[in-house]
């Protein structure tokens, strides 16, 4: 096999069999079996940072191979979404800074088309460390325009999501730009998410199951042909099921979480998707603070005045779903995220009016 972590391809063999990703990897159709592909890595990450086990053994000396402790087999996959490929960058980023290393691809000639161009269209090879990254963070392909994942550790990086995202939007509409009173309250509302998680997400007190590097990763795709925006937000922190019961609510959340919670749940997290939906409906606090709780509020409110669109938000073992119709729909799984993963999309419509109440 040819393995390759930056510089030259090298020759190499594995110890063990591959795993394998599922084919589709993607939360929306193929939740349970992405979900536990994803709980394979972390696992599979804290085994080797525990024991100490480098990913990739050169200690054999001169003329011997390679060896590799086990490997990801991407020749498998058909398809990757954007959501997944930000959650795969991510826990590659984590494993390369928790353990000095990246996990090794593996007979990159085999891989899928369009899980490869997916990848490199988003940076996922800059992320993990493989090559320099690049100063133009928009890729043109077609009607469509991406930005590259952006990691980051604070807010200080927003000015460069929002000059992106200008692009973006200035590519959907060439002739008429996008109004401010569109696209400002859509920044707005995406900064009101990423201070959140920035200020937020990584509580001292908080005890994650799996080594954090405190950071917020974020991608975004313009597509003209159906003239939507979408934007990708993951944290590795503290999740919305762990911190909305210990906030304080207006007594109408109280009646709302009493009449829909399950008493007695059958799995660890099948009361998760009724905590994010309340989220999503009601915000945070009684104190109605900003950082709170009106983020998600506040991006619902953008799609419902800018035009068609939907949210998806997804949080330990729950997700909950705004549709384009204004319909929610939530539901929890026996497995985790490993944070929060929220997906925006909205119909950027030049003609409508946003203003925030």
């Amino acid at each position: 096999m040819r393995i390759w972590q930056g510089g030259d391809p090298e020759d190499a063999i594995s110890m063990t069999r591959p795993e394998r990703p599922p084919q589709k990897l993607c939360f929306k159709d193929n939740m349970n079996e992405s979900l536990k592909f994803f709980d394979r890595i972390r696992d599979s990450t804290q085994r080797t940072h525990k024991a100490k086990n480098k990913l990739v053994d050169r200690s054999k000396g001169p003329g011997k191979l390679p060896r590799l402790v086990g490997y990801l087999d991407f020749s498998y996959p058909t398809y990757i979404s954007t959501a997944a490929a930000v959650v795969l960058a991510a826990e590659f980023e984590r494993l390369a800074a928790v353990d000095g290393e990246v996990p090794p691809t593996v007979n990159l000639h085999l891989w899928n088309e369009q899980v490869f161009r997916k990848l490199a269209q988003l940076g996922f090879f800059e992320i993990v460390g493989f090559i320099a990254n690049r100063d133009d963070v928009i890729i043109e392909e077609g009607d469509t325009r991406t930005m590259r994942i952006v990691s980051t550790k604070n807010a200080d990086d927003l000015a460069k999501v929002d000059v992106a995202l200008q692009q973006l939007g200035t590519f959907l509409n060439p002739v008429q730009r996008i109004p401010d009173d569109i696209i400002i309250p859509f920044l707005t509302a995406l900064s009101e998410a990423m201070s959140n998680v920035t200020n937020h997400a990584y509580p001292e007190d908080f005890i994650p199951p799996y080594p954090h590097i405190n950071s917020l990763w974020v991608a975004a795709t313009a597509d003209r042909s159906k003239n939507t925006l979408t934007v990708v937000l993951y944290d590795q922190g503290v999740t919305i099921p762990y911190t909305y019961p210990r906030i304080d609510r207006l007594e109408r959340v109280l009646k709302y979480l009493r009449r829909t919670l399950r008493r007695e749940p059958k799995f660890e997290y099948e009361n998760d998707g009724i905590y994010i939906r309340a989220a999503m409906k009601y915000g945070g606090s009684r104190t109605d603070q900003r950082h709170r709780g009106k983020g998600l509020p506040q991006m619902i409110q953008v799609i419902e005045q800018a035009g068609v669109g939907a949210m998806t938000v997804y949080s330990r073992g729950g997700w909950c779903k705004r549709d384009s119709n204004g319909r929610f729909s939530s539901g929890a799984v026996p497995f985790s995220f490993g944070g929060t993963l929220i997906e925006w999309t909205v119909e950027l419509n030049p003609a409508a009016s946003v203003s925030f109440t």
